[in-house]
């Protein structure tokens, strides 16, 4: 069985203790925090296969994405293109 590689968006915000909140709105729950946008990517993307597995786990597929670019560009202070290509 060939296993498809899925994409979401991510939005990066700032918080409080100058730390970085990264979260993936088609994937409720998925929601990590890094001391640096750096960390924060690492750790979204590393939450995001673990949410997936979770998931199918319970026999379930995989979320759709639910927001687009425009909406990420609103919601998140750095550009999609940034991180998306790692």
């Amino acid at each position: 069985m060939k296993k498809s590689a899925n994409q979401y968006y991510v939005i990066y915000e700032r918080d409080e203790k100058r730390g970085y909140v990264a979260s993936v709105p088609a994937v409720p729950g998925c929601v990590v925090y890094g001391k640096t946008i750096k960390e924060a990517h690492k750790n979204i993307r590393f939450a995001i296969k673990e949410c997936l597995e979770v998931i199918g786990d319970f026999k379930q597929k995989p979320p759709a994405e639910t927001v687009g670019p425009e909406t990420v560009k609103k919601l998140s202070f750095v550009s999609v293109p940034e991180y998306a290509k790692t």
